[in-house]
């Protein structure tokens, strides 16, 4: 092996030691790649760990992510829940990752034939089931539905495929060349007006990406000294204008791309060509007679080390909290000119204190309307629950990318969402629910404290998690034929309830018996019975109800209650 891939190498093997990963070498190179090309991006942990849909039948594709504006999709819900606007951007990630010394054609080829069903719109769900996975099918049905809001609302449209291998550098002989054009022209013919990429990776380009850092340091300069204010001695303000072209300096990295790792505590994703966002972008481009600041709220930032040196402050661990539209207007729509005088106002408050950050983001984001899920973040509960994680030396990412940021291990990170799915599964008993309602889980006061009780035994709820975390790696890991494991895969949720019923003997354990359940005592014996009694149970429900399609069972209440039953006259006498 050459140098740069021996690198790459040593590399991933770190990766998979630092991250606790336990996939195999090739399984564990798909994450890897995947990572570095969003390690830039505010994409978590889990949205990475569901964006890969390789396996059986899996059609040469790895990895299929989709994300609309900065909100990825994963669910059936969160699809229905977005709105696509006008002014939006949908981005179609397609990728293949080999761990393998050399480009080959084969993989080139496969993406043309199988991207051919999944642009045509005619190809339906029972067409597309006989060629892929649940996984990918489900993806694709979902980029379909976004396809077809896109072109209604004029929206902007992006397709990316991406492949990487280990080869010392990229070398593409002429026919390699063509054949990745014909998957480029074969995507613009289909997609009209997309942007389409085909981008290679070799071991040269994945260790520049791995050698990047994301942004720890930065420096925002005032237009003048800005004012100190100081409270109770530790905690320490400043406030002051900032010029708009170095505010856009400041948001930006040197290719002019928004830097998204430092708006990940904002609970607002950017909402795009609505009307605020219209005036914001009248004042910056078109209003150069009123100083911006005065028609704008401003900034509100947080960073964990400010170091003031005459009108520039350098700033460490930067979240804004406040001000994304606004940020990101400035983002993409700013015709940069070092002449332009107007400034905008920037608030930044020095604190690591969780609960004083706490406390900034929900009263900035109070005082227009916000979706009440996106700031369950703050309630003392989770504050808890994440103190209880990091005490059993796991890490519950109440703030999204926090632990990513800190480079804590993927497998000991749970996000609130995947938690809230882990214990409605398993302690609340409706795993169909978890599986088809995500967003709706936390969503609701009701339904939100349905799940998270401040009275019941935390290490019930870390449980819940890794049980789930658990049958997903073995997924990975045990030695069951690939078509039964997308099948299970599809029925995670309903297969960890199985699992701890089996391992407790009870159909409906408690939060007591479930804090007491030693997660090393989950056996394969136990995993193995768990997997038949739920294929049993498919079965039985698709003779009875008539219904095959794996997708709409692992959604459904009728299977949900199927399910009960079964378990209730397996542990009757328990």
């Amino acid at each position: 092996m050459n140098n740069n891939t021996v690198m790459i190498t040593e590399c991933l093997n770190d990766f998979i030691s630092e991250n606790g990963i336990t996939l195999s070498q090739s399984d564990a190179f798909e994450l890897y790649t995947l990572y570095l090309l969003n390690k830039k991006t505010n994409l978590g942990a889990e949205d990475l760990l569901l964006a890969i849909v390789d396996g059986s039948s899996d059609g040469g594709i790895d990895t299929f992510l989709i994300i609309i504006d900065d909100t990825v999709i994963n669910s059936d819900e969160e699809l229905e829940s977005i709105t696509v606007k006008s002014g939006s951007t949908i981005k179609a990630v397609i990728g293949q990752s080999k761990f393998n010394s050399k480009f080959s054609e084969d993989v080139v080829n496969k993406f043309f034939i199988s991207m051919d069903s999944v642009w045509n719109l005619e190809s339906d769900y029972d067409k597309l089931i006989s060629l892929f996975n649940e996984q990918l099918v489900e993806r694709i049905l979902w980029f379909r539905e976004v396809w077809k809001k896109a072109v209604i609302k004029g929206a902007q449209i992006d397709i990316q495929f991406y492949y990487g291998c280990v080869s010392n550098e990229i070398h593409e002989s002429d026919t390699f060349k063509e054949k990745k054009e014909k998957v480029i022209l074969q995507a613009k013919s289909k997609v009209h007006n997309a942007n389409v990429s085909f981008d290679l990776y070799s071991a040269e380009e994945l260790l520049s990406l791995h050698s990047e850092k994301t942004e720890v340091h930065l420096e925002l300069k005032f237009k003048e000294q800005p004012s100190t204010i100081d409270y109770k001695g530790s905690n320490i303000g400043y406030i002051g204008v900032v010029k708009l072209p170095d505010y856009y300096d400041f948001i930006t990295d040197d290719n002019g791309v928004i830097r998204e790792s430092i708006f990940e505590e904002n609970v607002r994703h950017y909402q795009g060509d609505v009307d605020v966002n219209k005036k914001i972008n009248e004042s910056l481009n078109s209003d150069f007679e009123t100083d911006f600041w005065w028609l704008n709220n401003g900034i509100t930032i947080i960073a964990q080390e400010v170091r003031p040196l005459a009108k520039t402050l350098q700033v460490e661990g930067v979240q804004i909290v406040n001000g994304l539209q606004t940020s990101y207007t400035v983002g993409k729509n700013y015709n940069k000119d070092e002449n332009d005088t107007r400034s905008v106002l920037v608030k930044i408050v020095k604190s690591s204190d969780k609960e004083t950050i706490d406390k900034i983001i929900s009263a900035t984001n109070r005082q227009t309307p916000v979706n009440p899920a996106l700031l369950r973040a703050t309630d003392d509960t989770q504050r808890k629950l994440e103190l209880f994680f990091d005490q059993k030396g796991y890490f519950y990412d109440r703030r999204k990318n926090f632990y990513k940021n800190q480079g804590k291990p993927i497998s000991k990170i749970f996000a609130i969402q995947s938690t809230a799915q882990a214990i409605h599964a398993i302690l609340n008993r409706k795993p169909g629910e978890a599986r088809a309602k995500p967003t709706t889980l936390i969503k609701t006061k009701e339904s939100y404290e349905s799940i998270f009780k401040p009275d019941l035994n935390f290490q019930a709820y870390l449980n819940c998690c890794l049980v789930v975390r658990n049958v997903e790696t073995r997924l990975k890991n045990t030695a069951i034929n690939k078509e039964e494991r997308s099948l299970i895969r599809t029925f995670t949720y309903h297969t960890s309830r199985i699992f701890v019923s089996e391992a407790l003997k009870k159909s409906h354990p408690t939060h007591i018996e479930l804090s007491t359940l030693e997660i090393p005592s989950l056996t394969d014996e136990i995993f193995t019975s768990s997997v038949e009694f739920m294929k049993e149970t498919i079965d039985e429900f698709k003779t009875v109800s008539g219904t095959t399609t794996s997708s709409s069972i692992s959604k459904s209440g009728p299977f949900e209650e199927l399910l009960t039953k079964k378990l209730i006259e397996r542990y009757r006498s328990n």
